[in-house]
């Protein structure tokens, strides 16, 4: 149960679902004052755009992701939750982002730099947390469930590491650029960390309202999260491909698609493995899930590598995948396909 749950009581579907679009609202207000204040505190220091778009705003716009892992463990201990919020944030991010750039703004070219170190190191993560969760099968008594001990989580922000060497040793720390306005740093630091308050309380009520909607809906909770809740959580990111995209940057709006995907498998999801002393998971419906998510991966690096561009009509095939997959989410709840076991699903727990 979450706070907001314990302090408002029961309360119809109906007021769930409001609380949940505000708390929508604020996530987006408050992800954007962390996008904005960490560009604006990046830009006084000095840091590549680069750098900005496939690290610094990666990781500040993954903070709503960030902070539903962190609720889910320590006040839901549900891992479940977040993993659900983080897998359907990884398939929103590669599909719908790339996508809706390329119909908003044209064909939308990519770099060798994009391609060859953000998309393929994404591959890399995604190839790392399914290497994770079949090791984890080795510490258990049978094939339907892994265990992900902390020391892996440790592991996989190794991984991160190496990312953030890479590319921080690939592009020049400096921007190059004379600044033509100061920055008010510890304003913008102040408004910073009202920003993550202010996403903190917007994510407690959706993931309140999506443990509502699962109970009504008498559909497992992990469903919800990787369908609503993480398209819910994605769209601050959303807004800000398509608004990288308008202003010319496209580029920059695809690596940071890669970027905030790379922070959320291999930092955001291991610090939740963490804090909750390590985690169960079922095996049978992690499998599915990551070949669904490495197949869609290997699509939109294959295109982005062809001519190195993502073209108008490939984002709307990325469109139509992800619509795939919300269809493929529906028909597991309402009991059509059991890709993904019933057992399985409602054992995500932490």
């Amino acid at each position: 149960m979450t706070v907001l749950q314990e302090l408002i009581g029961d309360q119809s579907l109906a007021v769930w679902i409001v609380l949940g679009a505000i708390g929508f609202l604020l996530t987006w207000k408050g992800a954007n004052v962390i996008e904005s204040t960490t560009s604006k505190i990046s830009d006084h220091f000095g840091v590549s755009q680069a750098v900005q778009g496939g690290l610094i705003v990666a990781a500040a716009t993954s903070f709503p992701e960030l902070a539903i892992i962190v609720i889910s463990v320590l006040v839901l201990g549900d891992f479940g939750v977040g993993a659900g919020a983080i897998i359907g944030t990884a398939l929103f991010n590669i599909l719908v982002i790339p996508a809706a750039v390329a119909i908003t703004s044209g064909d939308t070219t990519t770099t060798q730099g994009i391609v060859y170190r953000d998309a393929i190191f994404y591959m890399v993560a995604v190839l790392a947390l399914f290497g994770v969760i079949a090791l984890g099968v080795l510490g258990t008594d049978g094939r339907e469930f892994a265990r992900i001990s902390p020391q892996m989580g440790v592991g996989l922000l190794v991984l991160y590491g190496v990312y953030v060497i890479l590319l921080v040793g690939g592009k020049s720390g400096a921007s190059g650029e004379k600044k033509t306005e100061s920055t008010n740093v510890p304003k913008q630091t102040a408004l910073f960390a009202a920003g993550l308050a202010v996403v903190l309380v917007g994510v407690e009520s959706m993931v309140g309202m999506t443990i509502e909607v699962s109970e009504t809906l008498n559909a497992p909770p992990f469903l919800i999260s990787v369908t609503v809740l993480s398209a819910m959580s994605s769209f601050p990111d959303l807004l800000v491909g398509v608004k990288m995209g308008e202003a010319g940057d496209k580029r920059a709006a695809v690596a940071n698609v890669f970027g905030t995907n790379t922070f959320n498998l291999v930092a955001a999801l291991p610090i939740g493995v963490i804090l909750a002393g390590g985690v169960s998971i079922g095996f049978l419906t992690s499998v599915p899930l990551m070949l669904f998510l490495f197949y869609t991966t290997l699509i939109v690096v294959v295109l982005s590598a062809t001519n190195f561009e993502i073209t108008t009509e490939e984002g709307y095939l990325f469109l139509a995948m992800y619509v795939a997959f919300l269809g493929w989410m529906t028909t597991e709840a309402l009991g059509v396909t059991a890709l993904l076991t019933e057992e399985a699903l409602r054992t995500i727990v932490g």
